[in-house]
């Protein structure tokens, strides 16, 4: 038996990762602000094992409390444990001066604090056991780079990209056989629901709304599906940790 958690499950490349991982040999715990009636039906036929929950991440306080509840419940006997903070909210977007208190809250609580919460918890409920575990944290090529009129998500990426690389340093200061392996993944650029958000904002306000619209319509989007199994495979490699800064386009 193998655990796996994933938050932002209900859509996009959430979805289509806890699709992907659904079987009779995985525990699969989904973390969404919404159902997914489709993926329920799809543990159903498989005879899965899927707990979903039901969260806002924007929530710190309640995420704690599920990120606890959760890794306390995990089995004890898996032969793996994996944590994947897909999660993320892109807005608020526009120019700096025009960032409003509670949009930009609640991207530093989805985007960074839930991970670290996640991670705290999920290393704390495993800390005692000699088991692989693994922690892939979803970043984005926006940590990466500077980008106009998406301070407040670059910003949350590149965090992310550090806390990463935190604690692979924590992690690395302990025995062999006890430590965790963490990566920031970029996963390339997929045609989800964010991204329709990305192209339908105004482009005064967000001027790469004309870049995405154009990887739209060149077509290099890459399918939920497709990415998602790419980056599953990626997971499970041997030489998963080694580079804990990562993009699955040149991995």
């Amino acid at each position: 038996m193998e655990v796996f958690i994933v938050t932002g499950a209900s859509k996009g490349l959430g979805a289509a990762l806890v699709e992907q991982l659904l079987s009779p040999e995985r525990h699969v715990v989904g973390i969404a602000r919404s159902p997914s009636d489709a993926l329920a039906a799809a543990a159903r036929d498989r005879g899965a094992w899927l707990d979903w929950y039901l969260q806002d991440l924007a929530d710190a306080h309640g995420t704690d409390r599920l990120a606890a509840s959760i890794c306390a419940s995990m089995p004890r006997d898996a032969t793996r444990y994996a944590l994947i903070n897909n999660a993320a909210l892109i807005e608020p977007v526009g120019a700096v001066a025009s960032l409003a208190p509670a949009p930009v809250v609640a991207a530093l609580n989805v985007n960074i604090a839930a991970p670290m919460l996640f991670a705290a918890r999920f290393l704390e409920a495993t800390d005692a056991l000699e088991v692989d575990r693994r922690i892939l944290n979803i970043s984005s090529g926006s940590g990466r780079r500077p980008m106009d009129g998406n301070g407040v998500y670059s910003a949350t990426k590149a965090a992310l990209d550090m806390f990463t690389r935190c604690l692979k340093a924590e992690q690395d200061l302990r025995p062999p056989g006890r430590r965790a392996r963490v990566v920031s993944l970029a996963p390339g650029v997929i045609d989800t629901p964010m991204q329709v958000l990305a192209r339908s904002r105004d482009p005064a306000l967000f001027p790469q709304t004309r870049y995405f619209a154009k990887m739209k319509d060149d077509g290099v989007l890459v399918a939920p599906a497709d990415a998602a199994r790419r980056i599953l495979g990626y997971l499970g490699r041997d030489d998963f940790g080694d580079r804990e800064i990562d993009d699955i386009r040149t991995a």
